[in-house]
């Protein structure tokens, strides 16, 4: 059994912590103060499409102090990528000489910035694209669900790294799915991040910009061209910074994307949209942003990532401003 925190409780960090704690794992959570509070008081309930569940038997901290007197084998990052520098200054003093820090965070860079932290032999990538929202203090449900989450190394770790990592990666996606989270390990960790990015650019920050479902998006003629330019302008990316993909061209990657990812998740409302809605911030600069960094970075154009970041910016700066 492995002591497992998962620092960043939200709605995907809470459905993790809590379906292994249900499946007698030792699980800590480290959220924020209601999220915590309404746990303690009555345990977390999950509910949705993987069934309904009230979790008793977990560790709940708002503060890190209660954290510190503890040993964790493995730490799941589940904090939003522009909280996740702030984040890993707080969990180094946690990270001991076998503990194990997943990235479950959205976008590009993510895992590297861990692997600098901690070092890239602590380090796991994680892709995760099932779907959560919080209902409210204590409570999460699981909305959708399209592939595992994939756990595995970064490809530069040394061979024996690798190897290593990829062991203990095979044993924590056992027990997530011993637990009810479909997983499984990989040694292209990189190749599931970016394939994710292509589903995330092309649909957050329109589902974001127009308050739109997935499925509404797909079912627009309109909308379609601009996901597909998004697509193929991430291809354009990948190839021009020499990051290989599961696909050798665009229109490879939108018969999955159109015929199985989508129908999977058609009626999710991206997390984008629902952070502009509560007036929290944005993962656009790790995902269509990063995109419009590394073209820049290798002078090429992609015009429709570039627009895509200036829209959502300017949605969330206008409900900001409304609403202060």
């Amino acid at each position: 059994m492995k002591n497992y925190l998962i620092f960043g409780a939200g709605a995907i960090g809470s459905v993790i912590g809590g379906l292994l704690a249900e499946s007698g794992e030792k699980v800590s959570l480290f959220a924020r103060k209601p999220h915590i509070e309404a746990i303690r008081k009555d345990g977390l309930k999950i509910s949705g499409i993987w069934g309904e569940h009230q979790v008793l038997n977990l560790s709940a901290y708002y503060d890190l102090k209660g954290l510190t007197n503890h040993h964790y084998d493995v730490i799941f990052l589940g904090v939003r990528a522009y909280d996740l520098e702030e984040s890993l200054q707080m969990i180094t003093p946690l990270v001991g000489e076998n503990t194990l820090v997943v990235s479950l965070q959205n976008g590009l860079g993510n895992i590297e910035k861990i692997a600098q932290a901690v070092g890239i032999e602590k380090t796991l990538g994680g892709r995760v694209i099932f779907g959560a929202k919080k209902v409210e203090a204590g409570h999460v449900a699981v909305t959708v669900y399209a592939e595992e989450v994939m756990l595995g190394p970064i490809s530069k770790a040394v061979k024996k790294d690798r190897e290593r990592l990829y062991g203990i990666a095979t044993e924590i996606a056992e027990s997530l799915s011993r637990a009810g989270v479909p997983s499984k390990p990989t040694l292209e960790i990189e190749k599931f991040i970016w394939a994710k990015v292509l589903y995330n650019a092309a649909l957050n920050p329109l589902s974001a910009i127009l308050s739109a479902t997935y499925g509404e998006l797909a079912e627009n003629p309109h909308t379609r061209i601009i996901m597909e330019e998004v697509i193929r302008e991430v291809f354009i990316v990948a190839k021009a910074q020499g990051v290989e993909l599961f696909w050798d061209e665009a229109e490879s990657y939108l018969d999955k994307f159109y015929g199985q990812e989508i129908p999977a998740t058609a009626a999710h409302r991206s997390s984008m949209l629902q952070a502009i809605e509560s007036g929290r911030p944005v993962e656009i600069d790790a995902l269509n942003g990063a995109i419009v960094d590394f073209a820049r970075e290798s002078g090429v154009s992609v015009p429709v990532n570039n627009l895509l970041v200036r829209l959502v910016k300017a949605k969330q700066y206008k409900n900001l401003h409304i609403t202060s």
